[in-house]
């Protein structure tokens, strides 16, 4: 069994991983003492990132308290955890007694790069597995991106409950120039841009209604 040792993890059971360059101090961090590494084909990393996966329970027995980490000046040992790595990308993956994926986390950058190093000399191990459930959508947006979207969402949703027409009719005249329109056009137009793929417009909305909510406090 081949390790990495000493790596930092930030552990979620969100359908989105956190790439390192997202991460907070108040994510689910955890120090790792060692831990080992399997190379797999792209296709088990595929299903890894965007699916929830059920793996055959005799993999279990091959990494069950393999993994240490540091709990204050204590040692814990966790049951089934390991990471996975097609040689292009490593992903770590804490699993349940039925073989059932927990909790996933994404690499450091400089420690992902050592694990791609090692895993140069490794032979692929075929696990056999299943897809217990597909993630809705698997977002390329950053961690702040689906963040502002998500606030966009609520406020317009909110704007729309309280028929606050005087705020569309200022959010509609800063992205558009034909304001000889109703107040339900102006809405959907509002709405229609902000289901498209993240862009520019998304961010200067957010920060527009962000200082509305700011100068309401």
């Amino acid at each position: 069994m081949i390790y990495t040792y000493d790596i930092l993890l930030n552990w979620t059971n969100e359908d989105r991983l956190k790439e390192f360059f997202e991460w907070r101090i108040e994510d689910d961090l955890e120090h790792i003492k060692k831990i080992p590494i399997i190379k797999v084909n792209d296709r088990f990393i595929k299903d890894l990132l965007t699916s929830k996966l059920e793996l055959d329970k005799n993999f279990l027995f091959k990494i069950k308290n393999k993994t240490e980490s540091y709990f204050h000046n204590d040692i814990d040992v966790i049951d089934y955890a390991v990471i996975f790595t097609n040689g292009k990308i490593s992903i770590a993956v804490e699993l349940d007694e039925d073989g059932i994926t927990s909790y996933k986390s994404m690499m450091l950058l400089d420690e992902e790069e050592e694990v791609l190093e090692m895993s140069e000399e490794l032979v692929l191990f075929n696990i056999e597995y299943k897809v217990l459930k597909k993630n809705k959508m698997y977002s390329y947006l950053t961690r702040k991106e689906e963040e502002e979207k998500d606030f966009l969402i609520k406020e317009l949703n909110k704007i729309k409950s309280n028929k606050e027409e005087a705020k569309i009719n200022y959010l509609y005249k800063e992205f558009f120039n034909d304001e000889d329109i109703s107040y339900e056009l102006k809405l959907k137009t509002l709405q229609k841009e902000l289901g498209k793929e993240y862009n520019s417009f998304h961010n200067k909305l957010f920060k527009l209604l962000k200082l509305s909510t700011i100068r309401k406090k």
